[in-house]
């Protein structure tokens, strides 16, 4: 009798052992696989539409001619300037070579840098931490996920961003900042405009 316990138990545990081998590896992170991007950014003249997650309702955001790396659009009756996905790096701070490094986008990439703002020097790092694919209204969208933390080094403030940038889209498409002075932003495209 114990010698059938033994030869079911070894069988048990072999067809354990396959069923485990043949499961498919996980990809890192689980998320898709995306070749490295060098982050382009849409043509002048799209406008996306945008959907505030809190409040429901849309803003839209032309997209001008960008400089370099530096995108600039309308957004809300105003012009933007960034050099995103760090929503801090504007025209007036940060210098397209501290970016640079960053790209082409791949999971894992960091790069940590100063900005001299008005309210005094930051330090910001921005790291690629993932890919996710996303459900919008646009369809599924493959994207890199990107998380920028900015620091007053003479202060108390931190900003943070998670910026996700579909290179389908060659745009962000999904937009969470938040500081310590209370601003609190969280937003999603739900319809593109190509000129």
């Amino acid at each position: 009798m114990m010698r059938w316990l033994f030869v079911l138990f070894y069988v048990i545990a072999g067809a354990s052992l396959v069923m485990h081998l043949q499961r498919p590896a996980p990809s890192e992170g689980n998320g898709p696989q995306l070749p490295p991007s060098d982050y382009e950014l849409a043509d002048a003249g799209t406008v996306f539409v945008w959907r505030n997650l809190d409040t429901g309702e849309t803003e839209r955001e032309l997209v001008l001619n960008h400089v370099g790396r530096m995108m600039k659009t309308d957004f809300k009756l105003r012009r933007r300037y960034a050099y995103v996905p760090d929503p801090w790096a504007d025209n007036e701070n940060t210098k397209e070579a501290d970016i640079e490094p960053l790209f082409p986008l791949e999971v894992g990439k960091k790069i940590t840098f100063h900005r001299q703002p008005a309210a005094g020097r930051t330090v910001d790092t921005v790291e690629v931490v993932r890919t996710e694919t996303l459900s919008l209204a646009i369809g599924d969208v493959d994207t890199y996920v990107i998380e920028t933390t900015s620091k007053l080094e003479s202060g108390s403030w931190v900003g943070k961003a998670t910026v996700w940038y579909a290179p389908s889209v060659r745009w962000q498409v999904r937009w969470i900042i938040t500081d310590t002075a209370g601003d609190r932003r969280r937003r999603e495209v739900i319809a593109i405009e190509r000129p």
